[in-house]
């Protein structure tokens, strides 16, 4: 019992000290993507060709983070324990002007149902055993992506403005900036 309580201790202190020193460190660049690529696309748009493609025909890419890591338990005799951010990058129909309110009333709806992604995110990890640790992260990532599809259909059936806002397949990639265990 000493050492599965001494390994808690130290995953959450390392988790402690990620959400104190690296977190702050990564989030700019994450909350810097989409305006980027916003302004770029009013950058190009700026004279004759590009204006009509640029600004009204495409629409954007939002990424959107879980928050706190998720620890779990792992199945087998070893009592391994798994901590790991996660992160999406969503597929939008936003387009035009107004693309920054609309994100934001998309991130303001999708943070109602952020329980809902946590609690799918965490089912998948809770099932993984010590040997399914040894794989890739890119298969655990599309792991995610298929366990997450049918949350976010059922997401965008209880919300009808995230209908509007999120494409039938929303998620294009799961990020997991963190994926550790001991």
């Amino acid at each position: 019992m000493g050492p599965i309580i001494a390994a808690i201790i130290i995953v959450a202190g390392i988790a402690g000290v990620f959400n104190f020193m690296v977190v702050p460190a990564l989030k700019p660049p994450d909350k810097e993507t989409p305006a980027d690529l916003s302004d770029d696309a009013h950058h190009e748009g700026g004279g004759g060709h590009g204006d009509s493609h640029q600004g009204d025909g495409e629409a954007i890419k939002v990424p959107f983070e879980l928050g706190e890591s998720i620890l779990v338990n792992i199945k087998g005799d070893n009592n391994k324990v798994l901590s790991a951010k996660v992160g999406f990058l969503l597929r939008t129909t936003i387009t035009g002007a107004h693309a920054e309110d609309e994100v934001k009333l998309m991130e303001t709806h999708l943070g109602k149902f952020k329980s809902m992604l946590v609690a799918a995110t965490r089912g998948y990890f809770v099932e993984l055993n010590e040997n399914d640790l040894k794989v890739p992260e890119d298969v655990h990532r599309q792991q995610l992506k298929i366990k997450l599809k049918s949350t976010f259909y059922k997401i965008r059936s209880y919300d009808h403005e995230l209908i509007k806002l999120l494409k039938e397949d929303p998620v294009e990639e799961v990020f997991l900036p963190y994926f550790t265990h001991q």
